[in-house]
């Protein structure tokens, strides 16, 4: 697998729900979770349960 560099711009908001849901434990750290999120998102991209205005909303 290859890898690459992701920056993530989020605002305060964004940032402390990263960090609840890794207190709940879904993930061990804010770099798991992403890293998650970001696979599930391409199962879904891949599988055609990605409509065009979520993709367009991640831009």
């Amino acid at each position: 697998m290859q890898e690459h560099e992701v920056v993530l711009k989020l605002n305060q908001q964004q940032r402390e729900l990263l960090e609840r849901t890794v207190e709940k434990g879904v993930a061990t750290d804010k770099t798991e979770l992403v890293r998650l999120a970001l696979r599930e998102y391409a199962e879904m991209h891949a599988a055609g349960r990605i409509t065009q205005g979520y993709a367009g909303a991640l831009k």
